[in-house]
């Protein structure tokens, strides 16, 4: 009997984790070696989807909003609802913290300037799951931001929101797990170019350089504590 129940214990605690993909560029990065499954949204049927697992929503270069052009966004939006509901436990990363916000009542939506490069988070609430991302640097890269859910706790910003919480789930903005690959891979398009045309692209790139390894035991180590919270 006991056995039963300290396996059925660690079932509960040990969850498969579910990485979304909303852009097949945009992929987990330095969390990929975490026993993470990954399944590309636009191919899910998402009515069918389970609310049981722990999910990871990854970025893209699409809104939120974009939904006439990628409509899978819409499933994806109605299902987020449910599943944050439900307190399935939920990391929202880039893309993935908009939807979250416009799945429930706040608004994903396009800003007036793009953040790009190393920030400095200000806290205004501190908590030991965040506690890798207090004193350092984080990399960012968005056209879009979003207005945080009602019933949300703000936890981090710089100019635009960054760290936010509801119920099981958790939302970022910047990218912790980014690498030099998935960088190149981003910049690798005219429209990237386009848009940082008047910041410096290389400085950036020579400080992600410079800090991937140890934002990669950062982001492993967060991945931990989330796990565990």
């Amino acid at each position: 009997m006991e056995v039963r129940v300290l396996f059925r214990a660690q079932e509960m605690k040990y969850k498969e984790t579910i990485a979304i993909v909303n852009d097949p560029d945009v992929t987990l990065g330095s969390l990929q070696d975490n026993n993470i499954k990954s399944l590309n949204a636009w191919e899910l049927n998402w009515e069918d989807m389970s609310t049981s697992y722990d999910y990871i929503i990854l970025g893209g270069h699409m809104g939120a909003y974009d939904t006439n052009k990628y409509e899978y966004l819409l499933s994806e939006n109605k299902w987020l609802s449910k599943a944050v509901d439900n307190g399935t436990k939920i990391l929202g990363i880039c893309l993935g913290s908009q939807i979250v916000a416009d799945s429930l009542d706040g608004e994903a939506y396009l800003s007036d300037k793009i953040e790009f490069g190393f920030k400095k988070l200000n806290f205004i609430r501190k908590e030991e799951l965040f506690s890798d991302y207090e004193d350092t640097e984080v990399f960012t890269w968005h056209r879009d931001t979003f207005k945080i859910p009602s019933k949300a706790k703000l936890i981090a910003d710089t100019d635009f929101p960054q760290i936010y919480k509801i119920m099981n789930t958790v939302c970022i903005q910047f990218h912790p797990e980014v690498t030099v690959e998935l960088f190149d891979k981003w910049y690798d398009s005219e429209v990237s170019k386009k848009e940082l045309k008047n910041y410096d692209v290389e400085l950036t790139r020579n400080k992600l350089i410079n800090y991937e390894n140890a934002m990669n035991q950062k982001v492993n180590n967060f991945f931990k504590k989330w796990k565990d919270y």
